[in-house]
């Protein structure tokens, strides 16, 4: 469900059009990772002191502290919401029909409870922000309001929007006869400009800005807000340039400049001397000319060089602008929803930041990235590949990303949380990245590759006792006996290649045998293992290895496959003749009894035995490879159809059939 109080983007045109001033600019819920802390804006008039004044003692006195007031009933429905978001927190209709509730009851701690809880899942809807800021300012707790706001703009920044709000907010509850008043307003408005300034639709911001500076008689206050803007890459910015040009051509250069821009200026000017004037005609600091036809001239050829100068940037900007008007025209949805974005939203977002990555600056970079992982929230490709970027560039704004993936956003995706927990080891933080998997595995349960990846965080450290106790642990967890049966192949082959334990890890494997008889996979591994040894020595538990596999419940058929490599192992490296005429005529009994199964199908019986045994050849190709002295030789197979004929055996164990879909 799409934020209420969302506004839609205005039509835009490109930059050699000069665009049409829009009044429906709005755009919510934007983030910005490099914004520092936000800063303590001056409270409101109505704030008392420490003291009277610097210097002196304020007078201690006791207060009797008051227990707090009881809060009052909930409302009657609100345990049935509140249920329903306890049972199904991301369905985020039950969260809507939870907050509609309370805002309709009108009853601020409940209205409190649900939407500080709201927040923790969906930061980056902003008119909620506003929702929750009125509802407070409606029950007259203007600082809780104010706290809500503030709080609202640090988890978006970048909502032009909020800070739109806030400013209105702060400008009907500040006392206006208070001198302090106007210097928050324009901390505030300096505070909005420096974080969501930079965003392409933060032209109603801007006006915002200069009309207050204008209400305020701050003419040279009005001309650097417009020197800054004009620099910037906005929707609006044709239109922003000739209001500039009007606001210089309507005032005089002494009250829309600084006196130090001021006397600047004319120095300038007298330098330059285009109309013949003498250096010591012209003032060189403050003073009024009194000539009123050189008064003239010092003000248009003012005028003229600060518009001169201006439209330089307006030309350089608008060329910027001209290179990002197609990307732009594209981001039909650049506010955060539930809901799937469209193919091609996520190619043109895609495609725009490969182009800001090569083409902008990092300032600009990051704003993009910001904007896009608000209305890409949920796509962990995009957060990814911001952290790849930041990596490049400072590690504390790595981790700023991924946490805010990770823990808000993102709490179910496994890559980019296996993508935190890799960048927290690289950094050497093992306890953070030991807690950031084991935190994500208890968030979503039965992923075999996060269980993988913490047993492999400990044996690259050396904790091989604390990797395979992780794998025991799978192993006596698991929900099947093929799961038990792949973590019972990981924790033989981590006891064999690691920890160099051949005979543990032949119990290991012999104990999941014995527990799931017809996984093909225990048998190839154990045969595996056992052929890593020396093949004379170990002759006999090759020969045990086979036999099990060849006395097994498996079908016919994957019998069959197992006996072939028992005399192909015997032709190959067998010490006794004997052994291997013996396992040729036990061959020979097997393809006989797979004969008569193959009569009892053509009569249409055994019908199912055959499929399965088909089945299971088939699997077995996809098979833990045996290798012969080294870990990198696969050993071929001899078909006994033809004697000597081969067949490769791959290895292609998937670990998907343990993996939970991933939340939509």
């Amino acid at each position: 469900m799409q934020d209420s109080n969302q506004s839609t983007n205005s039509t835009t045109t490109p930059p050699d059009k000069k665009m049409e001033a829009s009044e429906d600019t709005s755009i919510a819920n934007k983030d910005i990772l490099e914004v520092t802390e936000m800063e303590q804006s001056p409270e409101h008039s109505a704030s008392a002191s420490a003291s009277d004044g610097e210097g002196e003692t304020a007078v201690e006195s006791i207060e009797i502290e008051q227990p707090p007031e009881p809060e009052p009933p909930l409302p009657l429905e609100f345990a049935k919401y509140w249920k329903d978001v306890e049972d199904n927190p991301e369905e985020f209709t039950n969260w809507i029909y939870l907050l509609q509730y309370v805002e309709q009851e009108n009853h601020i701690f409940a209205a409190r409870r649900s939407f500080d809880l709201f927040f923790l899942r969906y930061p980056y809807c902003y008119g909620y922000w506003k929702k929750y800021a009125d509802m407070e300012k409606k029950h007259n707790n203007v600082m809780e309001a104010d706290e809500v706001y503030r709080k609202g703009i640090q988890a978006i920044p970048l909502s032009v929007d909020l800070w739109i709000h806030y400013l209105n907010f702060l400008k009907e509850t500040l006392d206006p006869a208070d001198p302090e008043t106007s210097n928050t307003l324009r901390g505030t408005f300096e505070h909005a400009a420096l974080t969501a300034g930079m965003d392409y639709r933060s032209d109603k911001l801007w006006e915002m800005y200069i009309t207050w500076e204008t209400e305020q008689r701050k003419l040279s206050e009005v001309t650097s807000v417009y020197s800054r803007l004009l620099g910037i890459p906005t929707q609006l910015y044709a239109d922003h340039f000739q209001r500039f040009r009007e606001h210089i051509q309507g005032n005089l250069p002494r009250d829309f400049l600084t006196p130090e821009k001021f006397v600047e200026l004319r120095k300038e000017l007298a330098s330059v001397n285009e109309h013949g004037v003498s250096n010591a005609d012209i003032p060189s600091g403050l003073e009024e000319i009194t000539d009123p036809a050189k008064l003239t001239t010092e003000v248009e050829n003012m005028r003229h060089r600060i518009i001169e100068v201006h439209q330089e940037i307006f030309n350089l900007n608008e060329h910027e602008i001209s290179k990002r008007w197609s990307f732009e025209d594209g981001i039909r949805r650049p506010y955060f929803h539930v809901k799937p974005l469209e193919k091609a939203q996520l190619k043109n977002w895609k495609e725009y930041l490969d182009f800001e990555i090569e083409n902008g600056t990092h300032e600009r970079v990051v704003i993009l990235f910001e904007r896009c992982v608000i209305a890409c929230a949920f796509y962990e490709e995009f957060w990814i590949k911001y952290a790849k970027y930041m990596e490049s560039q400072n590690p504390e704004g790595v981790r700023h990303v991924y946490i805010r993936a990770c823990t808000i956003h993102l709490v179910k995706k496994p890559m980019v949380n296996l993508l935190w927990a890799a960048f927290e080891e690289q950094q050497g933080n093992l306890e953070e990245s030991r807690s950031i998997l084991k935190t994500f595995e208890e968030n979503v349960e039965g992923l075999a590759m996060v269980r993988l990846r913490r047993v492999s965080l400990e044996r690259r450290h050396g904790n091989v006792k604390e990797a395979e106790n992780l794998l025991q642990e799978a192993m006596k967890n698991a929900k099947s006996s093929s799961e038990s049966s792949f973590y019972a192949i990981k924790l033989a082959r981590h006891l064999f290649k690691v920890q160099k334990n051949v005979t543990k890890a032949r119990e290991v494997l012999s104990e999941a045998i014995q527990k799931d008889k017809e996984n093909t996979k225990l048998y190839l591994n154990l045969l595996e293992m056992e052929y890593n040894g020396d093949l004379k020595q170990n002759e006999g538990n090759i020969i045990a290895s086979f036999d099990k596999a060849i006395k097994s419940s498996m079908s016919v058929g994957m019998r069959i496959t197992f006996s072939q490599r028992k005399v192909e192992f015997l032709e190959d490296f067998g010490s006794d003749v004997n052994k291997l005429l013996d396992t040729y005529d036990e061959h020979q009994k097997l393809l006989k009894e797979q004969e008569l199964y193959k009569r009892k199908a053509e009569n249409g019986l055994e019908q199912s035995d055959l499929k399965r045994a088909h089945i299971d050849e088939t699997a077995v190709t996809a098979a833990t490879p045996i290798t012969v002295g080294s870990t990198d030789a696969t050993q071929t197979a001899y078909n006994y159809s033809n004697w000597y004929q081969y067949q490769n055996y791959q290895n292609a164990w998937n670990y998907g059939q343990y993996y939970h879909p991933p939340p939509t």
